[in-house]
């Protein structure tokens, strides 16, 4: 693992990680059927591998205490409702055990919406700006990894921690 993982890690692990909408439906998928994540799997998370799913959850596992919002919630739920029917119960069935120890963190719509980058990132992008001073931010999107670098977010892409041997 990099230095600079390793620091931020380290920086963090007490005071908590926020992860991103695409990583934690791998994270919910994964946990429900890891057949399913891959090239030959759920179209959502194709662009991962299990040995992804794992480094996320090994990842994970460091921190102390994982946020999230109502908004990323609904996401990751509105993604894996585009499940096949024969998986969509069964996985909607792992959602309160997968994500039932996380702390849930709120701010109103219009406050995150009312960010200069709104018009570029949405609201999903735009609350976890507004609340993740505190936290680590992981996510897969440069753009948006970027952004947040630049406002003052701490942030870890998990592309650059994927292909590392955990």
């Amino acid at each position: 693992m990099s230095a600079y993982a390793s620091d931020l890690i380290v920086r963090f692990r007490s005071k908590g990680v926020l992860v991103d909408t695409n990583l934690l439906l791998l994270l919910l998928i994964g946990s429900y059927d890891c057949e399913l994540v891959g090239g030959s799997g759920f179209k959502r998370v194709a662009k991962y591998s299990i040995e992804d799913f794992t480094a996320l959850v090994r990842l994970l596992a460091q921190f102390k205490l994982t946020v999230t919002t109502p908004h990323i919630l609904t996401e990751v739920s509105n993604l894996a409702a585009q499940l096949p029917e024969h998986h969509k119960s069964l996985c909607f069935g792992r959602f309160v055990e997968t994500f039932k120890d996380f702390a849930e963190l709120n701010t109103q719509s219009f406050v995150a919406a009312g960010r200069p980058e709104f018009p570029y990132l949405g609201l999903t992008d735009c609350v976890i700006a507004q609340v993740a001073s505190d936290y680590l931010v992981i996510t897969d999107d440069l753009r948006f990894s970027n952004c947040l670098n630049q406002t003052g977010v701490e942030t870890l892409n998990f592309n650059h921690v994927r292909t590392l041997a955990w």
